[in-house]
Order: C-alpha cells, then structure tokens, then sequence
C-alpha cells in the first residue's frame, strides 16, 4: 500500500483530497505546512502531494528537502494558474506532475496512480540492472557457499542507504571486492570510490592524507593540498586495515564523521563533506577496545552494518569456481592461452587450507599460467607446499635443513601475501618483529627477487 503525504495550508482542501484519496484506498497522512511536512518525510511515504505557496517552507522548497530525504517519492505540486511558471521550475527540479487549482480529484487520482506505476517501473529496471550487474560479475566474487551468499544479499540491502559499514575477515577474503560492491549498487556509483590503506602509509603522513593540508602547515607543504574525504566527496571512501590508525587520529576521524565536516591540517576552518563511509579490517577491533588500542565511540560509529567474510578454507566447495575465473582472467590479462586443469590438481588445490586466502589463490594460479605454456595444468605442476610434498619423510629423505626450510617457508608465504610483512607474520605465526629479523638473517630484503617485499 502506497503512503500519501497531503500538505496544504489551507485545511478544507486538505481534508477533501484526503477523504477523496482514503476512500479510494491509499494511506493518506496529512500536514498543515512546509515545517510539518518535513518532520513526517521519514514515515515511509511513496508519494507527496504538496500546494506550491506555502509560508516559511513552500512546495519548491520541500521538493528540494523530499529530493535528499525521500529520494524514491514522487512529489506532485498544487498551483494556482498564475504560478505555473514556478511549476514548470519543479518539474526541472524533479517533481513528477502538477495540478492547477481548483483540483479535479478524479484527474489527481489519474496522476497519482500514474506516478506509482513509474516508481513500481523504475524499481524493476533497476532490479534488472542488478541482476546484469551481477551476471556480469561486478562483484568478481563467485559462490556456492551459504555464508557468502548471505554476504551478498548484506551487500544488496545496505549498498542503496548511507550506513557505514565495516568489513571484518581474514587478510586476502576480498574485503575490497566487497567494498567496491557497495559503491558499484549505491546511489553514489557514479562517483568517485577511494581506497585507502592505513598499513600501507606513515604515520606522519595520514593526517594529511585523509584531511589534507595548507601550504606551509609542515615542512615540505609547499602548496594547499585536499585529503582523501574531499577528494571521495558525494563517493565512497574505503579505509582499509582501520585498526591501523593510531589512537590521536581515531578522534578526529570520529569528529569528520559525527559531524560531516573536516579541518586541513594548518587551517582552523571546518569544512563540509559528503562521503560514504566503509571501513575494513583484519583485526579484532572489540578486544582492540578491550586492551585500550582502539576507541569504542569509533568502532561503535564504523560498525554500523557489519560483513564479516569467511576464510576461503571454510568454502572449499568455491574453490572450482573461483579457479576457473582466475584462470580466465590471469589468461586475459597475461596474454596468455586459457589452460585446463586436471581433476587431480583441482582436488588439490581443493584440500590445501590457503592461509593467505582467495589472494594466495590467485598468486598461485598466475605463477602457473606465466610460467608454463601447457594447455592443462596438472597435479605435479602444483606447488609442493600445496601438495604435502614437504613431509617430515620427505624432508629427511632429501637431507634439507631447518634453516632451509625456515628460508622457504617464509620466501613462500612472503610471495603469497605480496611481500606485506604484517599479513606474512599472520600466516607464519610469528610477530612483525621476528619476521624482520629472519628476513634480515636470510638476506629476504627487497633487493632480493622477492619484488613487493615491504
């Protein structure tokens, strides 16, 4: 059932269209003025009908309101002949019809119908658009898994409000593929969307990163610079590894969020911004709080709408699905043929637990399209840390050391999380520190073939 909103201030036509509107079964609420109107744009109204002349707030004015309020509500004016002109206005505006007073009931009934059915329209071809979107693998996500299709049916219902959201997971689960997702079916698509990764920027630069600076504010500043939040103004803004912001920033990025403005570095003038916020992590943000590393404010504002993603080792049954995509695409963007693969080594591929997840995946599936022209791949292409072919027996056959092992075992899980050190620590379960230090006592620094070490 569609609601109506009637706003007029003159009381005896209001109540007639409403009667009239009743009758002929719609929901009708009702309001005096401009004011009122406003204060009940969030009742779940379908449709506006207001008079144009109105004290304080009129018809033009609370079209405009409607506009960013109750985007999805048809609005249709009520006008004297002499203010037709101010009508066509609306009309550019974005209202949907008028009426020129006195109002002929059975022709409002006519357009109101009329304008539900465009909305009942628009709605089915942008549920169309979705499913394209989706067959066309905009979310490049593929699953058969029961937990990710409930991530993507959280995707579908939050993507079209302004929610934040907080992405949680694994490093390498897609956190950013989901984010991308959110913006791609928002209403701000068409939009700039910014990436933003705290782990991958210095301490000392963030600040001026996100908020931007004025000329001379530090040194080296030698011209005003906007940060990320003006740049991704009226898009969507994903900050990445949030449990890397340190605590003095985690206020002042509350602050640009409680109150929608921020403050250059150097300046002392607030300004407006307009930016969709989604935020990911790896970390456990909750005991973050716990143990002091992370405010609680913060974290209750970032996790409004929560998507957690599962490890890829808890939905093996994806892993066909996900291969032959990676397959296909590593192919396409490689210059390469597509290759099969055997069932023995996509069995594999499937018993394997991917510490570094769909991104240890991928790397995996691109080492083997670079660097073999076989039409199939199979089981002995595979990795040996993937096939258990380092076992103790194996390793005592072959006489390799502890050392050895140690040297290769870090090499790997370096290459298999693209050199990032806080992710390869994850997976090895060592901290950050001692894996700089192994990788400095077995000579891993950048210069090495490993490229992308960081």
């Amino acid at each position: 059932m569609s609601k109506i909103l009637i706003v007029d201030d003159e009381r005896s036509n209001r109540v007639a269209i409403s009667k009239w509107l009743t009758s002929d079964g719609f929901e009708v609420i009702e309001a005096s003025n401009g004011k009122e109107a406003v204060d009940r744009l969030y009742d779940g109204v379908s449709l506006i009908v207001t008079d144009l002349l109105m004290p304080k707030i009129d018809g033009i004015a609370l079209l405009k309101i409607a506009r960013q309020k109750v985007p999805h509500a048809a609005v249709i004016l009520l006008t004297g002949s002499s203010s037709v002109e101010s009508a066509i206005e609306a009309l550019q505006l974005g209202a949907t019809d008028y009426l020129i007073k006195p109002v002929n009931l059975k022709e409002l009934t006519v357009k109101i119908r009329r304008a539900i059915e465009q909305q009942k329209l628009a709605r089915e071809i942008a549920d169309l658009h979705m499913q394209l979107k989706e067959k066309d693998e905009i979310y490049r996500m593929t699953s058969r898994c029961a937990s990710m299709r409930k991530v993507f049916e959280r995707i579908r219902l939050v993507a079209d409000t302004n929610a934040t959201v907080l992405i949680t997971g694994e490093s390498g689960t897609g956190k950013e593929l989901v984010a991308r997702a959110v913006h791609a079916h928002s209403r701000r698509s068409k939009n700039a969307f910014l990436p933003v990764n705290f782990a991958a920027i210095a301490e000392s630069l963030i600040e001026s990163e996100l908020f931007g600076h004025e000329a001379g504010s530090f040194t080296g500043a030698n011209r005003q610079r906007e940060g990320v939040f003006q740049a991704a103004n009226e898009g969507t803004l994903f900050l990445d590894e949030i449990g890397e912001l340190q605590m003095g920033l985690q206020s002042k990025l509350l602050r640009a969020l409680e109150n929608k403005t921020i403050m250059r570095v150097g300046s002392h003038k607030e300004e407006p911004i307009d930016v969709r916020m989604v935020a990911a992590t790896n970390c456990n943000l909750l005991k973050m709080v716990d143990e002091g590393n992370f405010r609680k404010d913060l974290f209750y504002r970032l996790n409004v709408v929560n998507i957690e993603l599962p490890p890829l080792r808890e939905r093996s049954e994806d892993i066909p699905l996900l291969v032959q995509y990676f397959i296909e695409d590593i192919a396409k963007a490689t210059h390469r043929p597509t290759r099969q693969i055997s069932q023995q080594a996509l069995e594999c591929l499937m018993r394997y637990d991917w510490p570094g997840n769909i991104r240890e995946l991928r790397n995996t599936l691109e080492s083997l399209i670079v660097m073999s022209l076989k039409e199939q791949i199979e089981y002995e292409d595979i990795p040996s840390h993937l096939t258990g072919a380092s076992s103790v027996n194996t390793i005592l056959r072959t006489g390799i050391s502890l050392q050895e092992l140690e040297l290769e075992a870090i090499r790997r899980a370096l290459e298999s999380n693209d050199g990032k050190r806080k992710e390869t620590a994850n997976v090895l379960g060592i901290s950050v520190r001692t894996l700089q230090r192994k990788i400095k006592d077995h000579n891993l620094e950048p210069h090495d073939d490993l490229v992308g070490v960081k």
